[in-house]
């Protein structure tokens, strides 16, 4: 697993609260971790490819997006 996408799925979970829900957008993210938006917005997407990112909320219904850890990839952050 290369090192953005899992310092990204780290930070979804450090800032998601015990219900797994996350309030963070990519911006969020970018600044928590000192990463560039462009490398977290392409980790994002590849994460969301990966089946391992649900959106919690979207764009155009709530003006950000945020996101959430699908189980297999919290299963993988807690497994290190």
């Amino acid at each position: 697993m290369s090192n953005s996408i899992r310092s990204v799925m780290q930070a979804i979970y450090n800032l998601s609260d015990e219900d797994n829900y996350n309030v963070c957008d990519a911006s969020d993210i970018a600044e928590y971790l000192k990463m560039d938006k462009t490398v977290v917005d392409e980790t994002i997407q590849t994460l969301l490819d990966a089946g391992c990112l649900a959106e919690c909320m979207n764009f155009h219904d709530d003006g950000i997006e945020t996101y959430s850890l699908s189980d297999k990839a919290i299963d993988m952050v807690e497994a290190g």
